[in-house]
């Protein structure tokens, strides 16, 4: 996914260039066309061009001056010669320039495909280089600067340093970064391609975007970089003398960097990051707010948004926004229940369910996905332990994810995991050989979910083919709750529900629920509540 510019002062020598040849073929998919080298640099300003094919002779500035400007600011593009003048003085000054290939007119259009070929091969293996995996495993073998790291965590826990010390610490780690100047916070978010690496191979994606970015922008900026806790890669960047003299300058310029940095990102390592880049400041000045607001921001897109590039100005106060519960995270039957009773299509159902209504309602809602992961955890702890298991070696590695806490940055992410431990959670009670008063819970349950309306203790133990007094006593030593209080609960929880969610009358949901006799299922409710079922959905009402 390459961009390519041609530029020369005759139109038909442009428009031939760029319509006859096959530049499809390279993974060129755009070709820009510019007749000076003014217009030339407009379009690299705002296009994030790979190769620049250009004449020698144009009005203004020559091809050859519009390359040596091109090489002091996006040192990373390519540049070919194409002119009708064989000159010793033209090449020599090309070479000084490092212009990649000198052609002369007229040529044949493999001459000028194999050019931009060769072009494009050295970019991709410069990349290479950078993102590669040997390179990524030595940085972090050989350069691990700890000493850089502690100080900027130090900045961004918001640790007070005296202007003295930190200039003494910034000398001694070579940082050269000055106090009173301008600086912002990048904040890099990698999205669900890389969430499929594991172990080592994790730092060393996050290393080669590091490198990366450090490519693109030393050019122009002062870099520091860090990952925090958040699993956020953070930059603290810094113009550099002669980077420009106002902030709209800065700002520009890092835009500019930060969608190269996408850009080379998606192409080289094929997986998305979301930037953010924060408002502008006096460094060291309010370090930790400029990244406490970055991170609430980012947290404010963390849903199904992807290849973000967010740019902070001075924070307006936040509008109201209208807020509500989630409803299928509490719809009847509960997770908890499904995870006991082991009805896992009913389970996945209900997450697909969930999540759906996360993604389309609250999906700019960190609140709401909080929301959904403490409760999925907690269905899934009390039922682990209600199995008499330990978490920890039912879970193995991802027990430190649910040690460590949310660091989900997508729903997909929080999805994937929790249908992930979920899974876990089946496959083991599938192969454990269980003992008879499990099975038998589960039996009583599974019954149950099938046949509440229906559902009795002589019933459940004609079911099982036990003694029903036998059965009671089992089920109770194995769950510390009797058959018949099962049984209310659930038929409580289902009223509760129909109460609030549907029309159906009052002796309907009796009945639904198999009380033959209203009254009396109007005087349990009652006891339970507080409040008679008409009154409770006249309440809700």
């Amino acid at each position: 996914m390459h961009q390519l510019l041609i530029v020369d002062d005759q139109p038909d020598l442009v428009d031939d260039l760029a319509e006859m040849i096959p530049w499809e073929q390279l993974d060129i998919v755009k070709v820009h066309k510019a007749y000076s080298a003014r217009e030339a640099l407009e379009i690299i300003t705002v296009h994030p061009i790979s190769v620049m094919i250009t004449d020698i002779r144009m009005p203004g500035d020559s091809g050859l001056d519009l390359i040596e400007q091109v090489r002091a600011s996006w040192e990373k593009i390519r540049c070919i010669l194409l002119t009708g003048y064989d000159d010793f003085d033209y090449a020599k000054r090309a070479l000084q320039n490092q212009v990649t290939d000198y052609l002369l007119k007229p040529c044949e259009d493999e001459e000028v495909l194999g050019a931009v070929t060769k072009a494009l091969k050295s970019i991709e293996d410069e990349w290479k280089s950078i993102a590669s995996y040997q390179n990524a495993m030595q940085s972090i073998k050989l350069n691990q600067p700890a000493l850089r790291n502690h100080l900027l965590m130090e900045l961004l826990e918001g640790r007070r340093v005296s202007f003295e010390e930190l200039d003494e610490r910034l000398e001694l780690l070579e940082l050269p970064l000055r106090q009173e100047v301008p600086y912002s916070l990048m904040l890099i978010r990698l999205e669900d391609y890389f969430d499929r690496y594991r172990g080592n191979d994790v730092p060393l994606m996050e290393y080669a975007i590091f490198n990366m970015a450090e490519e693109l922008f030393v050019d122009t900026f002062h870099i520091w970089q860090i990952k925090d806790k958040h699993g956020y890669l953070i930059f603290l960047i810094q113009p550099k003398p002669g980077a420009g003299s106002t902030e709209l300058d800065w700002k520009d310029k890092a835009e500019n960097k930060a969608s190269r940095l996408q850009h080379s990102v998606k192409q080289f390592l094929k997986g998305t990051i979301s930037v953010l880049l924060s408002r502008w400041g006096p460094f060291p000045q309010q370090v930790k707010k400029l990244y406490d607001e970055s991170v609430i921001q980012f947290r404010q897109h963390i849903g199904s948004d992807r290849e973000l590039l967010l740019t902070l100005a001075e924070q307006p106060e936040p509008e109201a926004r209208s807020v509500n519960s989630l409803t299928h995270l509490y719809d009847p039957p509960m997770l908890v229940h499904l995870i006991e009773a082991g009805q896992w299509e009913a389970l996945d159902e209900k997450m697909d369910a969930i999540f759906n209504e996360l993604e389309q309602k609250w999906s700019h809602s960190h609140e709401h996905i909080l929301e959904t992961y403490f409760m999925i955890v907690s269905a899934f702890s009390y039922s682990i332990h209600k199995s008499k298991r330990w978490i920890q070696e039912l879970l193995g590695e991802e027990y430190k994810k649910l040690v460590n806490g949310p660091q989900f940055h997508t729903i997909q992410q929080l999805r994937d995991w929790s249908m992930s431990i979920l899974q876990v959670y089946k496959q083991s009670m599938d192969a454990e050989t269980k003992d008879s008063r499990s099975s038998l819970v589960r039996q009583v349950q599974d019954y149950v979910y099938h046949h509440l309306s229906e559902a009795s203790l002589q019933s459940i133990a004609a079911h099982v083919f036990l003694n029903p007094s036998y059965l009671s006593k089992v089920y109770k030593l194995e769950t510390g709750e009797g058959i018949s209080d099962y049984l209310f609960r659930l038929k409580m929880e289902q009223a509760t529900y129909k109460l609030r969610n549907t029309n159906e009358k009052v002796y309907e949901i009796a009945e639904g629920l198999g009380y033959m006799k209203t009254s009396y299922f109007i005087k349990l409710f009652k006891d339970k509540f507080g409040l008679t079922p008409q009154e409770y959905r006249d309440k809700l009402a």
